[in-house]
Parts: structure tokens; C-alpha cells; sequence
């Protein structure tokens, strides 16, 4: 007789005697939320034991399951849409409530026919093997085989937070062609980010969280959902290449972009080129072109994505991945080595207990001075903290101020008043820096951007003799809404700002605009010679003036 058996919800081995799982904890008690899979039902003739629910979307549940046959884990997802159907408490079947049938019916038939299609992808394809699609109790089933491994995200912590554009290359390659090969179907993910990018310790990666129809609803894909897709509206495989280039951008440069629907009403989001300028200039434009609001104007393709940014990987060799997935165990080693080492010195000084005493009066005398000599050299050469202080900024977008506050204990806060519409009062629109950024302990201030009333006001600064570019970041700090206007005069400077619709001192509101002009510079299209429309209230005033 076996002296293991299976736990029912997490499907990890428990030894014959226990009466609770070792690993989750279950001990026949604990139950899926209602309307879910019972824990223990089977699925496929009895092939599939089904246990905990694992991953809730809109559409579709994961559950880990395990397959009787090849004696493996494995993922089963069951078409589940939220709203809409009937299913008891402890009950396996469920069927659509009155009215609601054509809808069901026809987001079962696209579950099935989608995931029946990726069945044909290749073995070797960075998406997860759809095995089989079963339909049973009323729905559907999509049976996926288990990837064990590490986020993209841990790999990035594992490294420092950034990866060179060679590395990020190498990650993101078989990322692109399993895209390439899913988009050729009609299909797409809409969910990429570093937390759906696994790698294993031989360094295969693979794209997780597939879930055909279904929107993201975790916090972790701000930042990198294309602007369309995120705000609802139709998506494509464009989507996917903005999702694409944003965890580029995160693996690089080391923060999260900003926020796809932010950037269509406050766009202040950096090209690669200009926050790192080893960045090559192809890279750069390369990632800046793929995340494009406008989706027309974007790069159209992962393919097209992938040969903008490529020419820089022959220098660089795949094992960067398993080095730094075994450097964490390589590093437990080492420490339950010590611990050995420790217990040993403790068992000789339960036997040399008085030349021990002696030791630590020597000791504690010798640590005086040095202590004394670690105070001078600290004095004589700055302390930057050690790499262990360094703490990673959180989201505070869309919550109301006073609740960011309580934070204060880690972090400074520098508030600015803005206004944005539709946005309820002291909501935080937007930081910096951005969520996902490592600071040190002595760079700690994070600027909110706390959304007010129409009738906040700020005091104009003075903009005069300002690069654009840095007269737009003054207004930005402000809260202040504006739109420059490039225009022709005799005296101006290339991109420098000669004239603003309202003197320094005076008192705006936010939700009015602030016109300011500056001289076009024609070495940069950003700042072109075209004379845009002023509105007419303004264009009297300054006739007036």
C-alpha cells in the first residue's frame, strides 16, 4: 500500500497519516466559492479531479486539477461567464437564466471553437498545450498543461529590476512568435505583463493567463494594457503589440509606463531614448512607435515590433535565464550552510563556556574602537544605504488621498492639485514616479496628483525662456491644463517659450486652459511651425491687450 495520497485541492502528495495537506492546509472543510466546481469533481469520464479554484476572470474559471491517466497536474478552465446562469450550491451542472440563453450560448460557442483552435499550435509555442475541450454539466472545458516557474516580474527582482536590451530580447523573442503564431488564428491575449511571462529552470518560456474573451482585471496589467483594450472598447492584435513594447519599456528602463487610459487625457509618459541614453536610438523608437495612443498610427504587427528592435542579441547568450533562476537556490544553500556552521560554534561553546566569556570581553572591548572608527569613516564618505533599503513605489491611482497618506510612515508626499473630469474629488490621478519603481531611502517623496474641483485654482508661473519640454513638466508639477502653440516671431529661440496667454502671479483655474506660444523648431516635429486655433474669447483678449 502507497504510504501518500493526493490532497483533493491542491493535488500535492500528503502522507498517508495526515489529516490535513501540508501544503494548503485543507482538511475536507474548505469548499469553492458557491457557484463554482465542488473540490473533488471529475471531469472528462473521470479523467480530470478537479480541486481549488485558482484564477477568477470575467468569463472563464482555472481550476488546478489532476490527470488520473498521465499522473499529472494540469489546469482545467471552465467556461463560467459572470451573470447570467444558474448553478446550485454544490452542484456540478448550470444552465443559462431566462433571457440570457442566446448570450450564453453564443460565448460557449466562441470558447469552444477559440480554444479547439489552440489545440493545432505547436508543442514548442511559448502558450500553454490546450490538450483536449471538453463539454460537460452544461458548458465547456479547455484542459492546459501546467507551466511551473517564475514571473518575469521575480526574474526582473532577481536581476537588480532591469534587464539589458539584449536580455529583454531573449525573453521576449519566443513571447513574439507564440503571438505571431496566436494571431494568424484571429485570435489575441490582451493580457501581457511581466506577471504573465513564466520562464522554468531551462529557461523555456511560456505566455500564461489566456483567457479568450476575457478582460484583465488585476491591478498587475496596469501599465500595460493598450489604452483601447483597457478603457473596453474593440481590441485587436495591436493590442497585443502595445502590451508588448510596454514590458520592453518595464524590463529596460525599470518602470511601469503609464497607465494606457491615463495617457488619452494626461499623457506624460517618456521615450526610452531620453530617460536612458545607451538606449539605442532603434530600440527607442522602435518600442515608442509600438505604444502609440492612436492605435492607426502603431506599429501593426509583433512581427514588424520584433525586427525594429533586433541586431543587438549576438553578444548575449540564452543562459542569463537558468543562471538567474538557480542564483536563489544557490543562495539557500549557502545560508542553510551557514546555519549549519552556526549551530556547530554553539555546540563548542556550551563546552569552552569560560574561554568563551573571555573571548566576548576582548571582543566587546575591540568592538568599542571599532565602532568608534566606523563612526569617523562614516562621517569622511557618504552612505548611499544598503541595496537591501531600496523599496519598490506602490499604485496609489484612483484612491482617494487620505488613504495614500497613510503611507507616510514609508514615504514623503508632495500633493498637486489637478482637475480632470468625471473623476471624483481628492482621487489621485496620477504619481511619481510611477508605480513599480525602486527608490532609496533617501528618495522617498512621491508627487500625487489629487483631482479637485472646477474652481481650483494655481498661480501661473512664469514660463518665459523655457524649453517647451520643460515648461510643459513646470505646468504638469502645477495641475495646470495648456496647449502650446507654436508660432513664428523675430527674436525667438528655437523651442523656447516667449509668451503665455496669462502674466506670472495671476490666478487660474484649473479647469481653464493656459495658452502658451513658443518658437518652433524645425529639427523637431514635435514642435512644428503650424499655427493652431486659438478660441475667440482669447484671440479678443489679446487684441485687447
Amino acid at each position: 500500500m502507497s504510504d501518500r495520497k493526493l490532497c483533493m485541492c491542491c493535488m500535492s502528495p500528503v502522507p498517508a497519516e495526515a489529516t490535513a495537506c501540508p501544503t494548503c492546509g485543507y482538511d475536507g472543510t474548505q469548499k469553492n466559492p458557491d457557484g463554482l466546481l465542488p473540490i473533488g469533481s471529475r471531469i472528462g469520464k473521470g479523467r480530470y479531479l478537479t480541486g481549488r479554484a485558482e484564477s477568477i476572470y470575467t468569463q472563464c474559471v482555472d481550476y488546478i486539477a489532476f490527470d488520473v491517466q498521465q499522473y499529472s497536474t494540469c489546469i482545467v478552465r471552465e467556461y463560467l461567464p459572470a451573470g447570467g446562469i444558474d448553478r446550485q450550491s454544490g452542484e456540478m451542472a448550470m444552465q443559462a437564466i431566462e433571457g440570457a440563453e442566446k448570450r450564453y450560448r453564443s460565448g460557449l460557442n466562441r470558447f469552444i471553437s477559440n480554444y479547439t483552435r489552440m489545440k493545432d499550435l505547436p508543442e514548442d509555442c511559448a502558450i500553454p498545450r490546450v490538450r483536449e475541450v471538453i463539454q460537460q454539466n452544461g458548458t465547456a472545458y479547455a484542459v492546459i498543461a501546467k507551466f511551473s516557474g517564475m514571473t518575469l516580474r521575480e526574474l526582473l527582482r532577481r536581476s537588480g529590476g532591469t534587464l539589458s536590451v539584449a536580455q529583454t530580447e531573449i525573453v521576449m523573442d519566443p513571447v513574439i512568435d507564440a503571438l505571431d503564431r496566436v494571431h494568424s488564428l484571429g485570435l489575441f491575449h490582451g493580457n501581457i505583463s511581466p506577471d504573465t511571462i513564466l520562464i522554468n529552470s531551462n529557461g523555456d518560456v511560456r505566455i500564461e493567463e489566456f483567457c479568450v474573451g476575457d478582460r484583465p482585471v488585476s491591478q498587475k496589467a496596469v501599465g500595460f494594457c493598450s489604452p483601447e483594450y483597457e478603457s473596453g472598447e474593440k481590441a485587436d492584435s495591436g493590442s497585443d503589440v502595445y502590451s508588448i513594447a510596454a514590458v520592453f519599456y518595464r524590463c529596460v528602463i525599470g518602470t511601469i509606463p503609464q497607465d494606457g487610459i491615463q495617457r488619452k487625457n494626461f499623457d506624460t509618459l517618456t521615450p526610452m531614448g531620453e530617460v536612458d541614453f545607451n538606449v539605442p536610438d532603434n530600440v527607442s523608437d522602435a518600442v515608442w512607435n509600438a505604444m502609440l495612443v492612436n492605435r492607426e498610427n502603431r506599429t501593426s504587427s509583433v512581427n514588424g515590433f520584433r525586427d525594429a528592435v533586433k541586431g543587438i542579441t549576438s553578444e548575449e547568450v540564452p543562459t542569463f535565464l537558468t543562471d538567474l533562476y538557480y542564483s536563489e537556490q544557490e543562495q539557500a544553500e549557502a545560508a542553510e550552510e551557514e546555519k549549519k556552521i552556526k549551530n556547530r560554534w554553539r555546540y563548542l561553546a556550551l563546552i569552552s563556556a569560560s574561554l568563551l566569556a573571555v573571548m566576548i570581553a576582548v571582543f566587546v572591548i575591540s568592538n568599542v574602537f571599532a565602532e568608534r572608527e566606523r563612526e569617523k569613516k562614516k562621517q569622511q564618505e557618504p552612505d548611499d544605504g544598503p541595496a537591501y533599503m531600496m523599496v519598490e513605489v506602490p499604485d496609489y491611482r484612483f484612491m482617494k488621498v487620505q488613504d495614500a497618506e497613510l503611507d507616510r510612515i514609508s514615504f514623503d508626499f508632495l500633493l498637486i492639485s489637478t482637475y480632470m473630469e468625471g473623476m471624483e474629488t481628492e482621487t489621485i490621478v496620477n504619481q511619481d514616479p510611477q508605480p513599480g519603481t525602486m527608490v532609496s531611502p533617501e528618495n522617498r517623496t512621491i508627487t500625487l496628483f489629487v483631482n479637485k474641483t472646477k474652481d481650483t485654482t494655481a498661480v501661473v508661473p512664469d514660463l518665459s525662456g523655457l524649453y517647451v519640454p520643460n515648461a510643459e513638466h513646470v505646468l504638469r508639477q502645477y495641475g495646470i491644463n495648456y496647449t502650446v502653440i507654436f508660432r513664428e516671431t523675430e527674436n525667438g529661440f528655437p523651442g523656447i517659450v516667449y509668451e503665455q496667454s496669462m502674466e506670472p502671479e495671476q490666478i487660474i483655474k484649473l479647469s481653464d486652459i493656459l495658452y502658451v506660444y513658443a518658437q518652433p523648431d524645425p529639427t523637431d516635429p514635435y514642435m512644428h511651425s503650424t499655427v493652431e486655433e486659438v478660441p475667440a474669447d482669447v484671440a479678443s483678449e489679446e487684441e485687447s491687450g
